[in-house]
């Protein structure tokens, strides 16, 4: 076979590979490496901040657990407080309505008092015109054994009015 042009040749896909560039192979290379370099930096920026993401996600979750915690005990402590505060307003009902009863009763015990504080005044009044007649009386009496009959009068007459208003209250 003699030179035949590629144009000649009866099988088209074989074609001679072109002659090879002395640089051409390292800059591939180089190329390569640093597609290979950056998809490596690339993929550890994905990985770390994916490692922060769950790091995150994690502790949130458990600030969740936490707060729920708390929120369960805080829901628990004002329910016992809500308890408390219905028999607490439970008591102050009793409480005002045995103090009103009191109130009342004092009040009917204050207006007896008064009235026995006046039948009293009004009962040492009348012992107290009761003693100054019976002591004009029995002066009068005295005056009258020994024979003092004008004195005996005039003993009767000081206590006149004291022996009227004891009358009078006596009823």
């Amino acid at each position: 076979m003699g030179t035949t042009s590629l144009l000649q040749t009866d099988h088209p896909s074989v074609l001679p590979a072109p002659p090879a560039r002395p640089g051409a192979r390292r800059a591939r290379w180089i190329v390569g490496v640093a597609a290979g370099a950056l998809l490596a930096v690339t993929l550890g920026l994905l990985v770390s901040d994916q490692v922060t993401a769950d790091d995150r996600s994690h502790r949130a979750k458990t600030s969740l657990g936490v707060t729920r915690q708390e929120a369960h005990s805080v829901s628990a402590q004002l329910a016992e407080l809500r308890r408390d505060l219905s028999v607490l307003e439970t008591q102050v009902g009793s409480d005002s309505t045995a103090l009103s009863q009191d109130a009342s009763q004092l009040l009917g015990a204050q207006t007896s008092l008064a009235a026995a504080q006046a039948h009293v005044t009004q009962q040492s009044s009348l012992i107290t015109s009761l003693q100054t007649c019976l002591v004009g009386v029995q002066q009068a009496l005295n005056q009258l054994s020994v024979g003092e009959q004008e004195g005996a009068i005039a003993s009767l007459n000081s206590v006149a009015s004291s022996c009227a208003t004891a009358e009078a209250s006596s009823g």
